[in-house]
């Protein structure tokens, strides 16, 4: 478990340390759930995730999702995103199996190029200068890797967020609800004639944080995912709660925020869940680095 904080940590805090001097600052309070605010016209921002993905029902398992991204505020209200990713995936004694079916190997070492998308934000109200911020996020992309088995995949997906933040005490205390919905058409690579699969995936996220000293905030997040196979709302494969500690800090022209989400509960429906998790679909641990820089 050592190792694998050490090969998320490092990459993330290099990023940093390269950039830190040269950009300016903006907010971004939680690893997984969004704010409803845009960037003002005519900024930019970049952005460096890494996502730690740890434990699985058998074997040992840990994947690392890593994405970048360029924002641009093309009005007050409106802002664009282009985002790409890569994954490596890791793991031993059959763990990726769990997830994807007897034809993934039982062992597998890969870094994979995953996928682009554009991202496109509007904001309908601000939570600083209206009583509720409220924005709605649009997102297609595609991708050519599954996540968690690291199969070839060919993916096309457009994921919809309405996003609703709360400000209280002078701003000092932030609240946002995330409503998303993620459709996914999917086939392997190559298809060998298989057809597209559609899938819905909804998914509520939640966060609270709290400025407890000058720059730094303190919250935390939870997160509910499920899926609905062949887009049918009565078809639900799985589902997966989470919750756990988020921690932001912002100074000068750049801000970090990690949040580690443990999942509690969970269900599977072909029996294969761990007690009460789901390690099919989802893992045991996830961890997130979030790198944010304004110029």
């Amino acid at each position: 478990m050592r190792y694998n904080l050490l090969r998320f940590l490092l990459p993330a805090l290099s990023f940093a340390s390269f950039f830190v001097s040269s950009v300016h600052a903006d907010e971004n309070y939680f690893g997984y759930s969004f704010g409803a605010e845009t960037l003002p016209k005519g900024k930019w921002e970049l952005y460096s995730w890494t996502t730690g993905r740890f434990g699985k029902g058998t074997g040992s398992y840990s994947a690392f999702d890593l994405k970048q991204e360029v924002e641009y505020g093309v009005t007050d209200r409106f802002q664009i995103a282009l985002e790409w990713k890569e994954n490596h995936t890791y793991f031993t004694g059959g763990a990726g199996q769990e997830s994807a079916g007897s034809n993934t190997p039982a062992r597998r070492n890969r870094f994979s190029f995953v996928g682009n998308g554009l991202e496109l934000k509007y904001a309908f109200s601000s939570p600083y200068k209206d009583p509720v911020g409220i924005a709605l996020f649009v997102e297609p992309e595609y991708a050519l890797t599954d996540s968690p088995s690291g199969d070839k995949f060919l993916e096309w997906e457009i994921e919809t967020r309405l996003l609703v933040q709360k400000n209280f005490l002078d701003d000092k205390l932030i609240a946002v609800l995330n409503l998303t919905n993620e459709t996914e058409w999917e086939r392997p690579r190559p298809s060998h004639g298989e057809s597209f699969t559609t899938n819905f995936k909804p998914e509520i996220t939640t966060g609270v944080s709290y400025r407890f000293a000058s720059n730094w905030f303190v919250g935390l997040e939870t997160r509910y995912a499920t899926q609905l196979a062949n887009a049918n709302i009565r078809n639900q494969v799985d589902w997966a709660f989470s919750i756990g500690p988020a921690l932001h800090y912002a100074v000068g022209r750049w801000w970090a925020t990690l949040t580690w989400l443990p999942q509690v509960a969970g269900w599977h429906a072909d029996g294969s869940s761990s007690g009460s998790l789901d390690l099919n679909s989802h893992e045991r641990n996830e961890i997130r680095l979030k790198i944010g820089f304004n110029f």
